[in-house]
């Protein structure tokens, strides 16, 4: 019987120990699955902090209008009557080309009755300059009778270009603008009849802060684009305004551009963009690596050991998809780009190759 009792404990230690292992082997599991939590990796994309050439630029916004000498407003040149008009709005016309004729029966009586009397007195003047070669007139009177007949001429041919200035003709080439007259309409001298537009270079006028006209320089690099229309279209600085108005406390600035094609109108708002610096060998990254936290800019950096650290950058020109960093990164070093939204500092990441800052457009 004294060996029953001792049967008794040695198995209560045998089931006292096989608890022990089973707790302790879920215990180690429960510490297993929490360290796998914890060293859980996010996916995330970077990129290299690289050098590139940044631009400085200026965007301003304004209207499209014809360079100097690029548009033309003709007007009557004398009373008259709309015989003829040649062209309507749109219509393509080379320089020379007929656009309106004008009816003016007065003009044309007075140049008839002038060109009549101009005849009369060269006749008489050529008469004269006989008579005194054969002695029977003075010099004098053969002398009054030739200035005569210059004055005469001279009052002809003048009325003869008035009469041809009814023939309204487009002194440059281009498209019409506006047509503002009706056949059979009587006009005045002076009265406008048709605007034409040549359309092939067109003007960006726009106000810039008197701050900032000091950094906007005659034959700077720019781009417009007209409003609606996505397509960016390359042009240069054409001219600065000295001064500063003192209302806006702005100055004009004009941006001249190519419209060969024509696809920019006159009269349309466009925007602009203009160079006004560079700054080789500046440290950029993709902006989409950018963070705002609290009151500032911050980028999750990548070290060998796959770990992202949060930390603060001063940033600079931000344009094209690609930030300037001006202080708190340097070159080479690999920032998170993409999956950083929801990151905290010192969270271990699996970084994958981004794509590179986009380099600016030219």
């Amino acid at each position: 019987m004294a060996g029953a009792p001792r049967e008794a404990v040695m198995r209560y230690r045998r089931v006292t120990a096989v608890l022990f292992a089973a707790v302790a082997g879920f215990g180690g599991c429960r510490s297993e699955d929490a360290e796998v939590a914890v060293t859980a990796r996010v996916p995330v994309g970077v990129s290299i902090a690289a050098t590139d050439t940044v631009t400085d630029a200026l965007n301003v916004i304004g209207r499209l209008a014809p360079p100097p000498g690029g548009s033309a407003l003709l007007t009557a040149s004398a009373p008259g009557v709309v015989k003829a008009i040649a062209v309507q709005i749109g219509s393509r016309v080379a320089r020379g080309a007929l656009l309106i004729q004008l009816d003016a029966p007065e003009l044309e009586k007075e140049a008839r009755t002038l060109a009549a009397q101009a005849e009369i007195a060269v006749r008489e003047a050529a008469r004269q300059q006989e008579l005194l070669r054969q002695g029977i007139t003075s010099a004098r009177q053969a002398d009054e009778k030739a200035a005569e007949a210059t004055g005469a001429r001279s009052a002809a041919d003048a009325a003869a270009r008035l009469l041809e200035r009814t023939r309204i003709a487009s002194p440059i080439a281009g498209a019409v603008q506006r047509v503002l007259v009706h056949p059979g309409e009587r006009v005045d001298a002076g009265a406008p009849l048709v605007e034409v537009i040549g359309g092939r270079t067109l003007d960006l006028l726009a106000p810039v802060p008197g701050a900032a006209l000091a950094r906007v320089k005659v034959g700077a690099a720019a781009t417009v684009r007209a409003d609606g229309d996505p397509e960016e279209h390359a042009g240069k600085v054409a001219a600065v305004a000295p001064a500063v108005d003192s209302l806006t406390n702005a100055g004009q600035v004009v941006i001249r551009i190519p419209n060969a094609g024509g696809a920019l109108r006159a009269g349309a708002g466009a925007s602009g963009t203009i160079t006004v610096g560079a700054r080789h060998s500046a440290l950029v990254i993709p902006d989409s690596a950018l963070v705002v936290l609290g009151d500032s800019l911050t980028v999750f950096v990548v070290g060998a050991d796959s770990v992202a650290k949060a930390r603060s950058v001063s940033v600079g020109v931000r344009r094209s998809g690609r930030a300037e960093i001006v202080r708190g990164l340097a070159p080479g070093e690999r920032v998170v780009t993409t999956g950083a939204f929801g990151l905290t500092d010192g969270m271990r990441v699996v970084p994958t190759a981004a794509a590179p800052a986009a380099p600016p457009k030219p």
